[in-house]
């Protein structure tokens, strides 16, 4: 179309038509620079409000975690605390651990009882100590026996006593005592050694 006709075209319109021309220009000049610049920006705008609110979520958990960390770290004292304590009751090695059984004979000779049966079980391990049962027959006077167990349960080792039963055998001649059959069962513990702990954890992997 030829630019003089549109122009005279143009001139012809009344004044009102011609400024809802110029209106309907602007406002779709204006729509297309908002949409291209600033809608992207919007976009920009409600990805910030999210990560906004997923941090402000983030710091409230945190926040209560921090309230915790010192009742945590006192709970964190006390077990270490407890660990110090249990590593020096448990035996530091195997050698020590057959050492603590010999000082149960030792002992029976000092409690004067007489025994039938002493047959440790085997070591079960566990993941920083280990264990064994032990089976005990022994033979005595009551409160010799007493004394035994007593002193038993009392050594500066880690010892449990599981079960104990006490059976009446006969009356000693010489004392006119009565004699008492105990069997019971007796669990030690000792401690892994370092190299026996990285071990285990070497054949979990």
């Amino acid at each position: 179309m030829d630019k003089q006709i549109i122009i005279d075209k143009i001139e012809r319109l009344t004044l009102v038509q011609k400024i809802l021309i110029l209106v309907l220009f602007l406002f779709f000049t204006v729509g297309g620079s908002w949409y291209f610049l600033f809608s992207s920006k919007i976009d920009e705008l409600t990805k910030l409000k999210r990560n906004i609110a997923a941090l402000e979520k983030a710091i409230t958990k945190y926040r209560l975690l921090a309230a915790k960390l010192p009742h945590l770290e006192d709970q964190l004292k006390d077990r270490q605390k407890e660990l110090i304590l249990a590593k020096m009751l448990l035996p530091e090695d195997a050698q020590a651990l057959e050492r603590l059984l010999a000082s149960f004979e030792k002992l029976g000779n000092e409690k004067r009882v007489e025994f039938i049966l002493f047959q440790p079980g085997p070591e079960k391990i566990y993941e920083f100590y280990a264990t064994r049962r032990v089976q005990l027959r022994l033979q005595g006077a009551f409160h010799n026996l007493i004394q035994y167990f007593d002193s038993l349960v009392r050594l500066e080792r880690l010892v449990s006593l599981e079960n104990l039963r006490l059976t009446p055998v006969k009356n000693n001649g010489a004392t006119g005592e009565s004699l008492l059959m105990a069997d019971s069962s007796v669990l030690v513990y000792r401690a892994l050694t370092p190299e026996e702990i990285l071990d285990r954890k070497s054949k979990k992997k």
